[in-house]
């Protein structure tokens, strides 16, 4: 992804399927621009963003390669300003072939960001390497 709209800095594997990323929201991100003149706070879509490329690079260090299916229940509580950093916690549950991921992202204390994000597996990347274990 491109440094610019980059917001997480760090994951942490807890364990099998709890992880925690944390992310800075710095003043001169593109997410900021024109979003609000004179009050800026981060897109939701900045949020969701985080949180889906969080989850990517997680199942690609399980040899997963995914695609978003779907959101579900998303709230967003509060505002990220520019400056806060964040705290993302994922929970990950694999539901008939499925995984869906339980977030929340907080600021300081305050919950600003939760939800629901259901990812499937990118069969043509597993039949890829079905076809180099066989050869």
């Amino acid at each position: 992804m491109i440094a610019q709209w980059n917001l997480i800095n760090k994951i942490r594997y807890i364990n099998e399927s709890v992880t925690e990323a944390s992310g800075f929201a710095p003043a001169n991100s593109a997410w900021f621009s024109g979003h609000f003149p004179g009050e800026p706070i981060l897109p939701g879509i900045a949020l969701i963003s985080a949180v889906y490329d969080t989850i990517r690079k997680c199942e690609q260090d399980r040899g997963e390669k995914v695609s978003m299916a779907s959101l579900k229940r998303i709230r967003f509580t509060g505002p990220v300003r520019p400056g806060d950093t964040f705290l993302l916690n994922l929970n990950r549950e694999n539901l008939n072939g499925r995984f869906w991921f339980n977030f929340k992202i907080n600021v300081k204390e305050s919950t600003v960001c939760s939800g629901l994000v259901a990812v499937f597996r990118d069969e043509e990347d597993k039949i890829g390497k079905k076809e180099e274990e066989n050869a």
